[in-house]
């Protein structure tokens, strides 16, 4: 079992202007290119991929977040259901192959760079020794 969650909210448009295409969300469409990627890369049994409902991040979708127990939790928006799918599943590699989850700022591509909203720290916090 995968300590390495994916989290994606399924509610996210393609566009403001368009809610889904093929009866899927654009959440729906990038979560299942980003599962097919994770499965071209051999990654699928070491990344849970999990539906979220809402991430009430409605104005900045498609929104995902990387979270692992000891490691920090990225959370993402603004990423193209279209375009994205790539990236993020190379942003996953990365991440679970980091013991921390610290993916160097210039090693993630421009699309994750520029979807980083939030980087949180590892749970349980332990605050930094003094």
């Amino acid at each position: 079992m995968s300590e390495v969650t994916l989290f994606a909210c399924c509610l996210c448009r393609f566009s403001p202007e368009e809610k889904s295409r093929d009866d899927l969300s654009g959440g729906e469409h990038l979560l299942a290119r980003v599962q097919a990627e994770l499965k071209a890369r051999n990654l699928q049994e070491r990344i849970a991929v999990r539906p979220l409902r809402c991430m009430a991040a409605c104005s900045r979708g498609c929104n995902v977040t990387l979270a692992a127990p000891g490691k920090l939790t990225f959370v993402l928006s603004g990423l193209s259901p279209t375009e994205s799918a790539v990236a993020l599943s190379e942003f996953c590699e990365q991440y679970v192959a980091t013991p921390e989850g610290k993916v160097p700022y210039r090693e993630r591509s421009a699309i994750v760079r520029e979807a980083t909203a939030l980087i949180l720290p590892p749970l349980p916090y332990s605050p930094p020794q003094q």
